[in-house]
């Protein structure tokens, strides 16, 4: 059984710091929409070159992780993104997790822990289970920037709110 990889951010390369600047980017544009700061960058893992890029939709399931997998899978034509990293500003979700895992992702690069919704880090921890393929990741890339963003974000919506 393969073991799980855990890779510290520390060890980003100059690549996946413009992928993960570039996912700061499409997230910083859905808050000026008055959405929730969440995108999603899918890259070959050889050249880095992206492959598809989704921000977050006002749906239940129109998270940026499966929009960008969905355009991946399309443009590739397969069902399997095994030479792919996937970029993504939080934590991804369980269902989400579920979608990397079975879509057999090599990486996942992501900023903040979402501590009440995350699938990897917190919750079921969906790369964990025996039955999955193990995803390696990358926790707490830019950390203070996606928490900053997921912050103003929240804070938004409470003053919209009074």
């Amino acid at each position: 059984m393969k073991e799980l990889l855990i890779h510290s951010w520390l060890m980003l390369n100059s690549n996946s710091k413009l992928i993960m600047e570039r996912v700061i980017e499409l997230s910083e544009i859905n808050l000026k929409n008055g959405k929730i700061p969440i995108a999603a960058v899918i890259v070959d893992k050889k050249n880095y070159e992206i492959i598809s890029e989704s921000q977050n939709e006002d749906s239940p399931i129109g998270h940026a992780e499966l929009l960008a997998i969905t355009k991946a899978l399309k443009k590739l034509n397969t069902n399997r993104l095994d030479s792919t990293h996937l970029f993504v500003t939080i934590e991804p979700c369980p269902m989400c997790a579920y979608a990397i895992s079975k879509c057999h992702i090599n990486r996942l690069y992501f900023g903040s822990e979402d501590e009440k919704g995350g699938g990897v880090i917190n919750g079921p921890r969906i790369f964990e289970s025996h039955n999955l393929k193990k995803i390696d990741y990358v926790s707490h890339c830019y950390h203070e920037k996606t928490t900053q963003l997921m912050q103003s974000f929240f804070q938004l919506k409470r003053n919209q709110q009074l």
